[in-house]
């Protein structure tokens, strides 16, 4: 992300991304609450997507954070493959 403003522009489009990432992880958990796993999945795989964006971002200028992204990035997804797995079962007990 390089922008003429500088850091100033780094910060603010780390926020939006970052902010865009929690907004699709609380509408992931109301779409569990509601038994849409499915959605629930695309919206935490589209947050997992975030995340790394975020850590190869961050990878020259902090490693230690864009590690911690990375095991954010790892958490969603198996977050996301549970949500998948889930929405299988019930499929499967439906039929």
């Amino acid at each position: 992300m390089s922008h003429s403003l500088g850091p100033l522009a780094h910060n603010l489009a780390a926020y939006a991304i970052y902010s865009t990432a929690q907004t699709e992880m609380r509408h992931a958990y109301k779409l569990i609450e509601s038994g849409d796993y499915l959605g629930a999945a695309a919206e935490i795989d589209s947050a997992a997507h975030a995340a790394e964006v975020l850590a190869r971002a961050t990878s020259d200028l902090d490693a230690e954070r864009s590690e911690r992204w990375l095991r954010v990035v790892v958490a969603r997804r198996r977050f996301a493959e549970q949500a998948r797995a889930h929405a299988g079962a019930e499929a499967a007990l439906a039929a």
